[in-house]
């Protein structure tokens, strides 16, 4: 974690060189939290994804990192669309004139057919420094026999480090707050945005 003052910019090579905590590569343990925030965002005809369509939008969003509102977290990162290997970084509004600065670095990224289902999106592992240990997924389906477009947070974490152990309570209504406006920001780029650069 970094800790930014007002026009303090964000460090994301410091992070870059950073691996992950050896916890997290453990994987989760009893007494982790489990979180999924999901939403269906449109229907599309059956088939493949539309080319500016509901799903794709979304699809798009996720890939470039566009996750999360602006007023809530500002991303940090070299490209889009995002790669296995990436880190990405998010600085998030604290306190009025100061802002936290984590990373996360890519271990997956999908997009294809699967069981009857067009998936996209990718997952990341928190870094050693992180707030917090932990992975999460975030993705856009369509069911491509009846159209509907739904999409998907999903985490599982615990406390990185000594701050959030002792404010728990805090952190964890961050973490939830972050995972219900990042649903509500998916569903305006579905049902609103035109495509955005």
């Amino acid at each position: 974690m970094q800790i930014l003052f007002l026009g303090q910019g964000a460090d994301l090579s410091a992070w870059e060189r950073r691996g992950f905590a050896p916890a997290v590569l453990t994987g989760p343990r009893p007494g982790d939290k489990h979180d999924r925030h999901a939403a269906e965002v449109g229907v599309e005809p059956p088939g493949e994804p539309l080319p500016d369509g509901p799903f794709r939008r979304v699809a798009e969003a996720i890939a470039k990192y566009r996750i999360f509102p602006p007023r809530l977290a500002k991303r940090v990162l070299r490209r889009t669309p995002i790669q296995v290997g990436d880190t990405l970084g998010l600085r998030y509004r604290f306190l009025p004139g100061v802002g936290l600065f984590i990373a996360s670095r890519v271990v997956d990224v999908f997009n294809g057919r699967t069981d009857g289902v067009w998936r996209s999106g990718f997952t990341y592992r928190t870094l050693e420094g992180h707030v917090m240990i932990g992975e999460e997924a975030f993705a856009v389906e369509k069911d491509l026999a009846n159209g509907k477009v739904t999409i998907s947070i999903e985490s599982w974490s615990r406390p990185g480090h000594w701050l959030t152990r002792v404010g728990y309570w805090y952190a964890r209504w961050c973490q939830l707050h972050a995972g219900k406006s990042a649903v509500r920001h998916l569903q305006e780029i579905a049902t609103t945005e035109a495509r955005a650069t």
